[in-house]
């Protein structure tokens, strides 16, 4: 009968495999920043968990705790990322009783998952709410073209991503002057930018979660600082198999205007450092429906909560705040 650890209980060799098999295109960044990822040491007792039976990993529960204000009250709260049971071991109640497990780590839950993992959550007493999306334009088509229906659709890519390219240029007349920069090494300053001690319920982006998710990000140079209209932002610019993204994480406060007028300058940013894809998540409506008319795809995400009865009001979220940006390689 497997038993539930501590991943930092098994073997190094024992949790790369099971990365390999069970997050592939993942699998060498999991391998080698796990501990960053699930902030391994700064939540005492909150740690990821792995199903082994014998020395083999074959379930797995991560976990990234977070600091919530909750109607002003600091609490902590862990999104639940990254859970997996290796298929001979599914359809044995073990996913259940790993959720069960990683559940008492902290009574404050909060995920964006698949339909398999929400119908365990749902069982256990989550609430689902369908208020996050992901929205984002492929600037290049040929490849995507090419991958859904071959070199003949392919070749229709380039006239395609011109039109893309200026249907952004057209967005973005008017956008606000942008000015980017590295990532200050200044924690505290970045926070005062990008948290909003006005919103009573959110994702606490304080000096602590500034330094992990940012400053210390084993990719933080593909991170910049972004200020336009007096609001500041974080941009991300990277490759991801075989495709240069520009990633829209995180609009700091400032008036409405002000922050949708963020969003065409990053549009425009993205476009002038030659992207493939421009890409933005999150639950803020008023982001959301800026982006709309640009970043014309949407995919909705899958949002539940558990524990805390202000929960259920909308926890504003941006693309920074759980995982998504680290599901790209």
């Amino acid at each position: 009968m497997p038993d539930i650890r501590k991943a930092a209980s098994v073997q190094d060799g024992a949790l790369r495999r099971f990365y390999a098999a069970a997050f592939p295109e993942r699998a060498e960044f999991l391998a080698e920043h796990w501990e960053w990822l699930y902030r391994v040491g700064r939540f005492p007792g909150i740690e990821p968990l792995v199903l082994v039976s014998g020395e083999r990993v074959v379930g797995h529960a991560g976990v990234i705790p977070t600091t919530l204000s909750l109607d002003g009250k600091l609490e902590t709260a862990i999104w639940f990322v990254d859970f997996s049971i290796v298929p001979e071991f599914q359809g044995q109640g073990h996913g259940k009783t790993l959720t069960e497990a990683w559940m008492a780590l902290c009574p404050r839950h909060v995920t964006f998952c698949n339909d398999l993992s929400m119908r365990v959550f749902l069982k256990l007493g989550w609430t689902e709410r369908a208020d996050a999306s992901v929205r984002s334009l492929p600037l290049e088509l040929a490849e995507p073209l090419r991958r859904r229906a071959g070199p003949l659709a392919a070749a229709a890519g380039p006239a395609l991503g011109f039109a893309a390219r200026a249907m952004v240029k057209a967005f973005t007349l008017g956008a606000p002057a942008l000015a980017t920069k590295p990532l200050p090494r200044d924690a505290g300053g970045l926070s005062e930018r990008l948290d909003d001690p006005s919103t009573a319920t959110r994702v606490v982006r304080d000096a602590d979660w500034v330094r992990w998710r940012l400053i210390e990000h084993p990719r933080a140079a593909e991170h910049v600082l972004a200020e336009a209209g007096g609001v500041s932002a974080v941009f991300r610019l990277f490759t991801s198999r075989g495709r240069r993204r520009a990633h829209l994480l995180l609009v700091g406060p400032g008036p409405t205007l002000a922050r949708a007028g963020m969003l065409k300058a990053f549009a425009r940013w993205g476009l002038e450092q030659g992207a493939d894809d421009l890409w933005m998540a999150g639950n803020d409506a008023a982001l959301l429906d800026a982006a709309a008319p640009v970043l014309r795809r949407c995919r909705p995400l899958r949002y539940a909560w558990h524990g805390a009865a202000e929960l259920a009001a909308p926890l504003p979220t941006q693309g920074i705040d759980s995982d998504h940006d680290l599901m790209f390689p």
